[in-house]
């Protein structure tokens, strides 16, 4: 499956994919085996590769650097994820307590254009 960040959209669709699956994925209660480690260390390598840490050095309550999308016109700012890396993303932008109001809104948005890309995909 293919996530492209490129429209106009694409800059907030990564922050709450990248927020989401660092915030998430550090909230799961369930000890996860070292499959499940693999996978979340190579979605987080996809995540990085398209983009910088922010420059003004803002943090996630984890301890780890924020981040945003890079300039498209130097990458190609889509990146591409099998099955059980859209169920972590997914899993996890869904168990974050997203504030209410518009970053509660805009986390629904982004899952809901992450089941389109799905859909596109299959």
């Amino acid at each position: 499956m293919i996530l492209d960040f490129t429209d106009a959209d694409g800059p907030r669709h990564f922050e709450f994919c990248f927020q989401g699956f660092i915030l998430g994925g550090s909230m799961t209660e369930h000890k996860k085996n070292i499959s499940i480690l693999r996978r979340e260390l190579s979605l987080l390598e996809k995540l990085e590769g398209i983009s910088q840490e922010k420059p003004c050095g803002k943090k996630l309550p984890t301890g780890e650097p924020d981040r945003q999308l890079v300039d498209g016109e130097i990458t190609e700012l889509k990146i591409h994820i099998e099955g059980i890396e859209f169920d972590l993303l997914y899993n996890y932008i869904s168990e974050v307590p997203w504030q209410t109001g518009k970053p509660l809104k805009h986390a629904i948005e982004t899952i809901d254009w992450l089941i389109r890309c799905q859909k596109i995909s299959s």
